[in-house]
């Protein structure tokens, strides 16, 4: 399980790495409607390749609940292939995406509580944003735009946490 764990959040890193060669992107889900075509297929195949070697990992650390796990890889493979056949709405996509990060943190929450305080961070980055509102020429605004962006790694950051911990 450890290898496999290890394995996911290589891809996931490693694809995120390469898609950051053009910028950092507002969300990782959302970069993918700036892609061309061929692009969407890819980064379709880079995310369910993480969903998948996830999988049994995630469903053994849950144990009676593996069906929490079986979901998130649902959601996840539904974000990642929805772009691809869905090009008229990005709902279906969103949907799957903010469902995918809300179970996989029920999922954190039943295999080790203690990385769910990876939220935490929220903290300062709202503070600093706020702090901006109030004084825009001094202070930049910390999140400036990328705050799903910093959901989406704190859920995969809480997550690896947690199955890094358990196997």
């Amino acid at each position: 399980m450890m290898i496999l764990t290890i394995v996911s959040l290589c891809i996931a890193v490693g694809g995120i790495v390469l898609m950051l060669r053009g910028g950092v992107p507002e969300s990782v889900s959302g970069l993918v409607y700036n892609l061309s075509e061929r692009m969407r297929w890819a980064w379709s195949g880079w995310l369910i390749a993480v969903a998948l070697t996830l999988m049994v990992p995630l469903m053994s650390a849950l144990g009676d609940v593996a069906w929490l796990g079986w979901l998130t890889v649902v959601c996840l493979i539904g974000a990642a292939v929805t772009p691809v056949f869905n090009r008229d709405t990005r709902t279906m996509h969103y949907v799957c995406g903010i469902a995918a990060g809300v179970i996989s943190q029920v999922c954190v929450a039943c295999i080790c509580p203690w990385w769910l305080l990876v939220w935490l961070i929220w903290i300062p980055l709202i503070a600093g944003t706020m702090g901006a509102l109030n004084d825009s020429e001094e202070m930049p605004q910390v999140l400036d735009g990328y705050g799903v962006l910093a959901a989406e790694v704190m859920c995969a950051v809480s997550l690896y946490g947690s199955l890094l911990c358990v196997i």
